[in-house]
């Protein structure tokens, strides 16, 4: 349709710093190479290459022929709200209300309704770096300010008391702490959650999100522990945040949870009757099945990672120029490369080395990786072992011998 005399839409200021990350453009890049029969290594995934358990798709099956298929409260109905809470109660050791727990269109949804229920302009989100790519933007749509604190490979990416207590300002709302983590796989133990808490407690106008959706794929002794179990003083502000698409391959489903205080749960449930409404009632009715049923395909999940991860680990492990903090949860390894690109002819002068890095590795050496850049870690690249043996023997060896070319 032709249209004369008139602009552009104008777009909101608030979205010039919601960036799509450039994992994206190169997918999209892959895309064409895979057109034209062309093999690409990918490392990109963030989801499992598993399917979703047979008795979770007949559950959803059973709720369409049984006319399950309208609206249900926007907090999801009471099937899915009781199986919630059921979890809590028996993997975490936590009680809650019926009042303080909800489902949503995905964890994501979780974590973005409290933000918009709770930020005022100017207010600041902490995000512990590296942290997960999409964090930032969501701080940004809500009208707050991400503030960023460092952490150190040496200490596996996990954030010390004195990090923390020296990153919290005047204007700090919410922290977010993922564990385990989404890039560097890092899970704290109960004592470091303890040593945080301990400085939590200072400051009684903070709010904590705990992100917790990799909980259940871990390669520790012991399952990872929840910070509001570890620290129960601190539980009148903490928001839990999890959801099915890790433990349950369903990312496709999606369907999300969260528990928290009451108050802030009727905040983001009013919002969310705005925009999405209910999430989807056969969703849920799947994620009744999940949160209630077995949990033998779980178990086959983290085995066959822990195995990935080590056969990662002892590939990475023996090449001089990469660095990588051993991974104890979730399905990823944060490879750092800055010092070799830092000193390479062909990247040094690049205004994002690893950028320019995974690009050059697609195009020269058919592996696809995420720019370290995209969680705050620049001079790394993130790769996933949600994927068979033969990409990760085949395509990480290809990654490590492309260094030699740096």
């Amino acid at each position: 349709m032709s249209v004369t005399n008139t602009r552009a839409p104008r777009i909101a200021s608030r979205m010039a710093n919601i960036k799509t990350s450039s994992i994206y453009q190169l997918m999209a890049r892959v895309v064409d190479l895979q057109a034209d029969g062309i093999h690409v290594h990918s490392f990109t995934a963030g989801e499992p290459d598993f399917d979703t358990p047979a008795h979770v798709i007949e559950a959803a099956h059973r709720a369409m022929l049984d006319g399950d298929t309208h609206y249900t409260p926007v907090r999801g109905s009471l099937a899915v709200r009781e199986a919630v809470r059921g979890k809590f109660e028996r993997e975490n050791g936590l009680s809650f209300r019926d009042e303080e727990v909800m489902v949503a269109t995905g964890s994501k949804q979780i974590i973005s309704n409290a933000l918009a229920v709770t930020l005022e302009p100017g207010d600041e989100v902490l995000l512990p770096t590296p942290y997960w790519a999409a964090y930032p933007g969501m701080v940004y749509a809500a009208g707050g300010i991400p503030a960023f604190a460092p952490t150190r490979r040496e200490n596996g990416y996990k954030m010390t008391p004195d990090e923390l207590r020296a990153a919290i300002g005047p204007r700090t709302r919410w922290i977010i702490l993922n564990t385990p983590s989404n890039p560097t796989g890092a899970v704290y133990s109960e004592a470091e959650l303890r040593a945080l808490g301990a400085v939590l407690i200072e400051h009684p106008e903070l709010l904590i999100l705990s992100d917790e959706v990799y909980e259940s794929l871990h390669y520790t002794p012991e399952r990872p522990v929840s910070l509001a179990r570890v620290c129960p003083e601190l539980a009148g502000r903490i928001l839990i945040s999890s959801g099915l698409s890790k433990a349950f391959a369903m990312t496709g489903w999606r369907l999300g949870y969260g528990a928290g205080p009451a108050n802030l749960i009727a905040a983001m449930a009013d919002l969310q009757a705005q925009t999405t409404l209910s999430a989807s009632s056969i969703s849920q009715a799947a994620a009744v099945a999940a949160l209630n049923g077995p949990t033998d395909s779980v178990s086959h999940m983290v085995d066959v990672y822990r195995k990935r991860r080590d056969l990662v680990m002892s590939l990475v492990e023996r090449h001089p120029h990469v660095e990588v903090a051993r991974p104890d949860g979730a399905f990823y390894a944060l490879l750092d490369i800055g010092a070799l690109l830092a000193r390479s002819d062909r990247f040094r002068h690049d205004a994002q080395p690893d950028v320019a890095f995974a690009a050059w590795l697609l195009e020269q050496h058919r592996v696809v990786v995420v720019p370290g850049s995209d969680f705050g870690a620049e001079g790394t690249v993130r790769i996933s072992f949600a994927t068979d043996d033969r990409t990760i023997e085949n395509g990480l060896g290809a990654l490590l011998e492309s260094l030699s070319e740096l």
